[in-house]
């Protein structure tokens, strides 16, 4: 056991922990909020003449039902609703259903425990209500037509055989996702506070993981200071698990800490997620492991800088396209841009021969709520021809990919370097 080293490192954290911001750790939505949203989302249905809507959720995708009910503390078992005349019903397994109640009375909403979505294989003493009778009670009677808000990729097949068997048939059940995305894609007051507090949380977090990275420590070591941090400021769960990426393990950009050794002069790339009652921050960012900024090698000074730029370039293009309600997409062609202007100087410097624009490995800037990136809608590509909206929240996640379509196809260099933060608009006005 490493206990001194521990020790050193605890009171640097305790340290930090002195100004660290104050966060309201019971600042959550409210009531008056979720009516409004249910409101809104059944409105929207009745114009498109739907009876009602349908939504699922799990541990990994985990903001559809939340957003509606208030449970953002989903554990183990799936959950289901459905947001009707009735208003907004959860549909939860026998076990889950206990955790929904927890927080769904803040929404206003009903809690009904159903067999389909239990464990597998587990019995339990509860009496089960159908899942078909809970839609009926939602919408005061058998709908005509359900609306599907929750993306198909997520929603699964024994849900959605068992809806479209009770309509009659599987047209029945009609795809209004996007109804669902345009709700959620703008944020409210209350919801902005929530990813700003998170934002400020995410700061010390990263301080606070690089303050004690060092060689010689593993990954996991790294992200149990970013987790404790966390969970002392108020954070209740995370957008994704905590980044801790040494020397080659950078290749996954978006890998979990692992029990991998940080070895001196490798890039260490660092990303957390924390969330406030379901809203998430993220701020990532890439580091070499050294003791003295001398040790740093002049390569890996030009993808620091290199990112750093790219990064700058598309920040100045959010803010422009915010200020002056230009398409989305001013973002994007910032980004693919820089890339292309320098690419005859990297392919010069490291005697290769690519489409730089290619290494970038995503969209530069993607929505986030009550996912980190989760969202299915929103993210700025070169086909985003409307302006930005107008309380959103961004994420601005620029890097290099130093691979091509493999683990081991080195097309730059073996370690990435990357730079992610949460950004927004409100109105006319960039929130950075």
């Amino acid at each position: 056991m490493r206990v001194n080293e521990w020790k050193r490192e605890a009171e640097y954290i305790s340290r930090l922990m002195e100004r660290a911001p104050d966060i309201d750790r019971e600042y959550r939505i409210g009531p008056d909020e979720f009516k409004r949203r249910q409101k809104k989302v059944f409105d929207e249905l009745h114009k498109a003449g739907l009876d009602c809507g349908l939504v699922y959720s799990n541990e990994h995708y985990d903001g559809d039902v939340p957003y509606l009910g208030g449970n953002t503390n989903i554990a183990v078992e799936a959950v289901a609703g459905v947001i009707g005349k009735n208003g907004f019903h959860i549909i939860t397994g026998l076990e889950g259903g206990y955790v929904a109640e927890q927080l769904a009375p803040r929404s206003g909403s009903l809690t009904h425990k159903v067999e389909i979505l239990k464990l597998a294989d587990e019995d339990y003493p509860i009496d089960a209500e159908r899942f078909e009778d809970v839609i009926e009670e939602a919408c005061d009677g058998k709908p005509s037509a359900i609306g599907l808000l929750t993306p198909r990729a997520v929603l699964p097949v024994h849900i959605y055989e068992l809806v479209s068997n009770y309509l009659g048939s599987n047209e029945k059940l009609i795809d209004a996702q996007e109804i669902y995305y345009k709700i959620k894609y703008e944020k409210s007051d209350v919801e902005m506070n929530l990813v700003e507090n998170a934002c400020r949380i995410a700061d010390v977090m990263v301080e606070g993981m690089l303050g004690v990275l060092k060689p010689g420590m593993y990954e996991t070591q790294i992200a149990g200071w970013g987790s404790a941090i966390a969970y002392e400021l108020g954070v209740e769960q995370m957008g994704f698990d905590i980044i801790v990426n040494t020397g080659e393990a950078n290749r996954s950009l978006i890998g979990k800490a692992l029990n991998e050794k940080i070895k001196e002069g490798d890039f260490v790339h660092v990303g957390v997620g924390p969330r406030l009652d379901g809203l998430s921050a993220c701020e990532r960012v890439s580091v070499v492991a050294v003791d003295d900024p001398a040790k740093i090698t002049e390569d890996q000074k030009f993808w620091i800088n290199f990112v750093e730029g790219a990064f700058q370039a598309g920040l100045e293009a959010f803010i422009e396209a915010a200020e002056k309600n230009l398409p989305a997409k001013h973002e994007e062609e910032a980004l693919v841009g820089y890339f292309k202007k320098r690419e005859k100087e990297v392919n010069k410097r490291f005697g290769i021969n690519i489409d730089l624009a290619r290494q970038k490995p995503y969209t530069g800037v993607h929505n986030a709520g009550y996912t980190e990136c989760y969202e299915f809608y929103g993210a700025i590509t070169l086909k985003s021809e409307e302006p930005l909206g107008n309380q959103i929240v961004n994420m601005l996640d620029v890097a290099v990919r130093g691979i091509g379509n493999n683990w081991n196809e080195i097309k730059v260099t073996e370690q990435a370097s990357c730079e992610c933060t949460a950004l927004g608009r409100k109105g006319m006005k960039p929130i950075l």
